[in-house]
């Protein structure tokens, strides 16, 4: 048997105060009555009564925030994607006040593809709506669960004479598998520039992307970095000679002494890069 769709609850308005309470109650409504879950499992899932369950689907309480959270999570489905459906499908269909005669629908067409909302009286084609959102929404989580965004900034690090561009500003997103990039450290320390040059060659081409772990500036012998010098910006290797730290290239002899007096400070360590083919 099919379910019908929950229509606009009767105390809407004294219950669900806020544009939030009503977004999260069509979607957990919808949901409930598409996925039609045993109602005390639901309840046990949560943690909390049948009764306190009935409620909510009712719109007789507007649960707190993390009580919403679980909800979400039982559905699969991130909070603020549950928020996003419940107010597609608030937008998707036009309720008539309470007295105002039966429920009216628009056609249009919703924000996760699929077909446009069905009509009052077709239930089936509703649901049908709700499990094209349902697919975009999940499978856009899958690709977020195994990809990590780190941004491209528009800053550039020098293999050659130094680099005096330091923007912050992310020209774009490069996406790494999470389990490869989480062994590397934290994504959140992580970023990519563009370097320039032919000093660092063969290790780093020019016109290569660097990927920078900003969350590792120690200093480890003979490895590569993003740092300042002396109001420049490089792509280096950093060797210890006589007791001394020296700025280095892999293509030549040549060695920038670090001393006291030198404006001198590792930004991030390199741990990956890549170029594009002529």
């Amino acid at each position: 048997m099919v379910r019908q769709l929950p229509s606009s609850p009767p105390s809407l308005g004294a219950a669900l105060r806020t544009e939030e309470d009503k977004c999260f109650w069509k979607a957990l409504a919808e949901l409930t009555a598409m996925e039609n879950p045993n109602q005390g499992e639901l309840a046990a899932s949560v943690g909390v009564s049948q009764g306190y369950v009935s409620k909510i689907l009712a719109g007789k309480q507007a649960p707190k925030a993390e009580l919403r959270r679980r909800f979400a999570a039982f559905f699969k489905l991130g909070y603020e994607d549950m928020l996003s459906l419940g107010r597609e499908r608030l937008e998707s269909q036009d309720y008539v006040p309470e007295g105002g005669g039966p429920r009216r629908y628009h056609v249009r067409e919703p924000l996760y593809g699929g077909e446009p909302a069905g009509r009052a009286g077709n239930p089936a084609g509703e649901f049908a709506a709700m499990r094209s959102m349902l697919r975009d929404i999940r499978a856009r989580e899958a690709h977020q669960f195994q990809y990590t965004e780190v941004p491209l900034r528009e800053a550039t690090g020098s293999m050659g004479g130094g680099s005096t561009e330091t923007g912050d500003r992310a020209l774009t997103y490069l996406s790494f598998r999470t389990e490869w990039i989480r062994s590397k450290g934290n994504p959140e320390n992580m970023t990519v520039i563009r370097a320039f040059g032919d000093s660092m060659e063969p290790t780093i081409p020019d016109g290569s992307v660097v990927l920078i772990d900003e969350g590792r500036r120690q200093f480890v012998k003979n490895k590569v970095y993003y740092l300042r010098y002396n109001g420049q910006m490089y792509i280096k290797r950093l060797i210890e000679r006589d007791g001394c730290l020296c700025v280095a290239s892999d293509n030549d002899a040549n060695l920038l002494l670090v001393s006291d007096a030198d404006d001198f400070e590792i930004i991030g360590r390199c741990i990956w890069t890549a170029r594009e083919l002529d």
